[in-house]
């Protein structure tokens, strides 16, 4: 099949970035799938590189590079409206990632499906759009075992926060201070900054809150390799994410292959992506109508820590789960099944 994805963001990036300079969520999902559907099929990604050409079996090409009379087995926007009513393509699909995404109700006449990525993200698309299910497909995002299959030692009582700042950084340091006065050994790691996206890193105002918090660790945006090592030497995953944002939380997925249990609030799809009690555990309440929020949250994290059986076993679960249910190869074969099917159904 010719397969192309279309993301006309503002940020250059391609294939190259995502292990060296680093890159968003999505656009990370974007490049582990057009990956592994470049082993058997042609993969062209339209968007905002500098630098075009063949990385890793896939075609990066400028977005303003695409042309109308160009034909396709599978066209995708990803994150973004579909670029004319014309393409001619057997299927054209909107791969929708995030909360209220406006482009799907522009694209609603003139493609044939919506993949979103959680049971939570479709309920909300169907809710805000009006959506038939039938036109719906709901998928997910995923993690690479061959990045995870070998585990490293953990540092004793160390957390980590790997997710977006503005989603919840902002109420860590009166959790970790919590935290301190039980376990004083306990340590933080924080990773992640704008610059994945590619803005100005923007964190000098969060890396603040912490001033004069022992134990912390504010490394920013650092290289994948070792982000992966500080989500696999960590103990816990800790997002008290404070809105309905996330629509999947890769972050927290990516933990949990590291064997390294996610707690957090329950909010969006973080219901499902974390199994509460098996894989980690959710806060039912938010900081801006609990008292107690603060102190909750510090009191499920430090029986976590303090309870070495209960741990280990939402460890393996943790990590068990994420290899047999999210890897990127199960993802891609399922979703290469469902193509072959809609290309063939639709017509031009």
């Amino acid at each position: 099949m010719k397969i192309a994805f279309y993301y006309d963001s503002s940020f250059d990036w391609n294939d190259s970035d995502l292990e060296i300079k680093g890159v968003g969520g999505s656009q990370l999902s974007l490049i582990r799938i057009s990956r592994e559907f470049a082993k058997r099929h042609h993969v062209t990604i339209f968007n905002s590189t500098s630098r075009e050409g063949l990385y890793n079996g896939v075609q990066y090409r400028h977005y303003r590079s695409f042309k109308i009379e160009e034909y396709w087995d599978v066209f995708i926007s990803f994150r973004c409206a579909i670029p004319s009513p014309d393409v001619r393509a057997s299927c054209k699909i909107h791969w929708c990632i995030d909360p209220g995404d406006n482009t799907v109700e522009r694209d609603l006449p003139y493609i044939d499906k919506i993949i979103t990525i959680s049971p939570f993200h479709t309920k909300m698309i169907r809710n805000i759009f009006h959506i038939d299910s039938n036109k719906i497909h709901e998928a997910r995002l995923a993690i690479d075992p061959d990045e995870y299959k070998e585990s490293l030692e953990k540092i004793q009582n160390q957390l980590i926060y790997c997710s977006a700042p503005e989603r919840g950084l902002q109420h860590v340091p009166a959790i970790y201070s919590l935290i301190k006065q039980q376990v004083p050994d306990a340590t933080l790691v924080i990773t992640m900054d704008y610059s994945l996206w590619g803005f100005e890193p923007g964190i000098d105002e969060f890396r603040g809150l912490f001033k004069g918090l022992d134990g912390v660790n504010y490394l920013g945006n650092i290289p994948r390799e070792q982000l992966i090592k500080q989500q696999k030497a960590s103990m816990l995953h800790i997002y008290p994410c404070d809105g309905p944002y996330e629509m999947f939380c890769l972050a927290s997925m990516e933990c949990q292959a590291a064997g390294t249990p996610t707690v957090a609030t329950s909010q969006g799809a973080l219901s499902t992506t974390v199994q509460d009690g098996e894989t980690g555990l959710l806060i039912h309440s938010l900081p801006d109508y609990d008292s107690r929020f603060y102190q909750s949250f510090a009191d499920t994290v430090v029986r976590l820590l303090n309870d070495p059986v209960t741990w280990q076993k939402m460890s393996s679960k943790a990590r068990s789960r994420a290899f047999a249910q999210f890897s990127y190869r199960d993802l891609v074969s399922e979703l290469e099944n469902r193509f072959a099917v809609w290309s063939s159904s639709f017509t031009l």
